[in-house]
């Protein structure tokens, strides 16, 4: 996506600033992570890392985590990174436990970097020292369960504010700010969400598509076919295939599938308003058999009849043909037989 595409680039609601998936998202990215390990350990640790799963088994799970791909040592422990509204002793406690997990899986005191959008309370502010690893940092006690303890809020980056700005400063400022501006930083790392999401919607669009239209023929098939209900009942089927076929498809990502990818949409999709597809459909389409006239029915019965009996039975040639959909126009037996005789002389 090029630099003019910014004016289009439109962020689904969830991926917005100040949303959680957003943050951990725009963290997760190479660039960031390695902004913030240069930052925090030294420009030794630049691609030597990975993000990984920080959810524990007690139900804790910190922001982001990132972790070396070689085993963790002192020199490149792993790293926590957690966002912040209020920064108070709840929080403090809850970063501890965060540390301690950490601790016994990796077996290395982590460093942990806390970003606070609002509120550092005075309690934990009293106790902020400074730290030569950067001016905008504060650093907070952390003996025995991190090996260092970061904090950047709105009041440690205010002075440093002024151009050239620090990539790190600019990344607090914006994280703090929670403002539009995430999306020169974010858009790289949100492009395959962002497709992912596009995709899902067109293949919910088309999938809704084939079954409204397969709908449509089974409505059809029983309207042209009266009582013969063997077409509707293959639309029917071909109708569950295909929906367990994509469920399959798409709920397992099988894409090795033999069900066809969806079709491209028109840039405005609209609902069809005829009975027939107005795109080509993967569910097949049954051309319904010719319809016979009600005494083309009667003859075919007729012949067949009296191959097995003598003596033409006009009761149950009336009963079976309206059955079968047909002689509504006749009211009874009598007037069905005299109307075949009249124009079948011969028979």
């Amino acid at each position: 996506m090029a630099d003019n595409d910014l004016l289009q680039f439109v962020i689904p609601h969830k991926h917005r600033p100040g949303t959680d998936l957003m943050t951990k998202l725009m963290l997760q990215d190479s660039r960031i992570m390695n902004l913030i390990l240069k930052t925090l350990i030294g420009r030794n640790a630049e691609d030597k890392y990975i993000s990984a799963s920080c959810e524990w088994i007690d139900g804790r799970h910190a922001d982001v985590l990132y972790i070396p791909k070689d085993s963790a040592t002192e020199a490149l422990p792993p790293v926590i990174v957690e966002i912040q509204n209020t920064v108070d002793k709840t929080f403090i406690r809850r970063i501890i436990k965060y540390c301690g997990h950490v601790i016994d899986k990796y077996h290395v005191e982590p460093i942990a970097l806390t970003i606070c959008v609002h509120e550092v309370r005075k309690p934990i502010s009293d106790l902020l020292l400074e730290t030569p690893k950067a001016h905008y940092l504060k650093r907070l006690p952390s003996d025995c369960w991190a090996q260092e303890h970061f904090l950047m809020s709105k009041a440690t980056i205010s002075d440093f504010l002024s151009t050239p700005l620090s990539e790190m400063v600019a990344l607090g400022y914006v994280l703090t700010k929670q403002e539009a501006s995430l999306l020169n930083i974010s858009r790289v790392a949100l492009e395959h969400e962002i497709r992912d999401e596009e995709r899902t919607v067109e293949v919910l669009f088309n999938v809704c598509e084939n079954n409204q239209d397969q709908y449509k023929r089974i409505i059809e098939a029983i309207e042209e076919d009266g009582n013969d209900s063997k077409r509707a009942r293959i639309y029917a089927n071909d109708g569950l295939i295909y929906n367990e076929t994509c469920i399959r498809k798409y709920t397992k990502q099988l894409f090795n599938s033999s069900m066809p990818e969806p079709l491209a949409l028109s840039p405005t999709v609209r609902a069809s308003g005829s009975s027939k597809p107005t795109h080509k459909s993967p569910l097949r389409i049954i051309d319904p058999d010719p319809r016979k006239t009600d005494m083309e029915w009667v003859k075919e019965f007729v012949e067949e009849y009296r191959t097995t009996k003598k003596r033409m039975n006009w009761k149950t040639c009336f009963d079976e043909g309206r059955n079968a959909g047909y002689l509504g126009t006749y009211s009874n037996p009598q007037s069905l037989k005299n109307t075949f005789n009249k124009l079948n002389p011969k028979h």
